[in-house]
């Protein structure tokens, strides 16, 4: 999945640095801004008992099945003559909220999505609502199906990596058909739980062996970069939403994070830490973050050493960016947590 600040290529790095710990088999694994789940698929993967957090609806979705979810749902109550994804493959289009909005049909100029792409989200979206209506489907059931959808999407978009902005002339991927594939569903026979919360509010409710913060870095809010995913999986069915400006994004002000905001941002982590009941406190960070690096040491600081590991890789690319800088030094910060 396409996502600015995923950290795939970075998963070796920080678990090199989270085995070192030599924590026992089990052990709680607390990735607090969790988006794509990358960080937190891999540790359930490792054995860990893994948390995920994520105040947007469309993460809290992934998390819910790739993190929560440990068996791929039956769909008892579905009484389909083919399995629930070909059925939603082989639904036809419908012109509904997104092919009117997000795609060149008629007047509107946008094209996140082709025609034929965009009827196909519109019926499918539809459907899984329906079922969620008439209870013919379970909660880990719709979210299964809502991720199937959200990850298609991403894969056939006409951006970049963000949904800031459309691209002008159409990118290869975004004329493939959208197809909804059957999601990997691991089964790490332990209690993982999906939350959906501000990371400020949920911290101290829960004792954990690790704590993994990745924080936004930037002032690019993750709530307006990926909104077209949130307006999904939030859906338009009891309320059309009000959208507005050349992009088409829905307001999204209850949903900025302060950990974009410049004046905000250090307060912000200083807060997180102070409440965090964790043994360990692991952050990623990279030296392009609105919190300086002395600063984000001084923070840590106030809960126990700070051990620093440093590696350098090749930068996301947005479309607003020059590419006269090409390399990137990511930060992981290990604090073990003074009692």
């Amino acid at each position: 999945m396409r996502y600015y600040g995923c950290k795939t290529k970075l998963l070796d790095y920080i678990e090199e640095v989270v085995t070192g710990l030599s924590l026992k088999k089990g052990s709680i694994f607390f990735d607090i801004f969790s988006g794509t789940t990358a960080v937190g698929k891999h540790f359930k993967k490792l054995g860990y008992t893994v948390y995920s957090n994520d105040f947007l609806e469309f993460a809290y979705s992934l998390a819910y099945t790739n993190i929560q979810t440990n068996s791929l749902p039956k769909f008892k109550k579905l009484s389909l003559s083919i399995d629930v994804i070909d059925y939603l493959n082989n639904l036809g289009g419908k012109i509904g909220f997104i092919t009117k909005n997000y795609a060149p049909y008629r007047e509107n100029k946008r094209q996140y999505l082709s025609i034929k792409n965009a009827m196909k989200v519109d019926a499918i979206r539809e459907q899984i609502e329906i079922w969620k209506n008439k209870k013919a489907i379970s909660e880990t059931e719709y979210y299964y199906l809502l991720s199937s959808l959200i990850n298609a999407i991403s894969l056939t978009s006409n951006i970049t990596g963000t949904y800031a902005a459309y691209l002008k002339t159409w990118d290869n991927r975004a004329l493939k058909d959208l197809k909804l594939q059957q999601g990997e569903i691991f089964n790490n026979k332990m209690k993982n739980r999906a939350f959906r919360a501000d990371a400020n509010e949920i911290v101290n409710k829960y004792k954990v062996d690790i704590l993994y913060l990745d924080p936004p870095y930037n002032s690019r809010q993750f709530a307006s970069n990926y909104f077209l995913l949130e307006l999904i999986a939030e859906g338009w069915f009891k309320k059309i939403p009000e959208i507005y400006g050349q992009a088409g994004m829905r307001p999204y002000e209850k949903q900025k994070s302060d950990y974009s905001i410049s004046r905000k941002a250090s307060d912000a982590l200083l807060d997180l830490v102070m409440k965090a009941k964790a043994k360990y406190i692991l952050l990623s960070y990279n030296d392009e973050g609105i919190i300086s690096i002395p600063e984000l040491k001084k923070i840590l600081g106030t809960r126990g050493e700070v051990i620093e590991y440093t590696k350098e890789h090749k930068r996301y690319r947005a479309i607003n960016q020059d590419g006269s800088k090409i390399i990137t030094k990511e930060y992981l910060f290990l604090v073990k947590v003074k009692k």
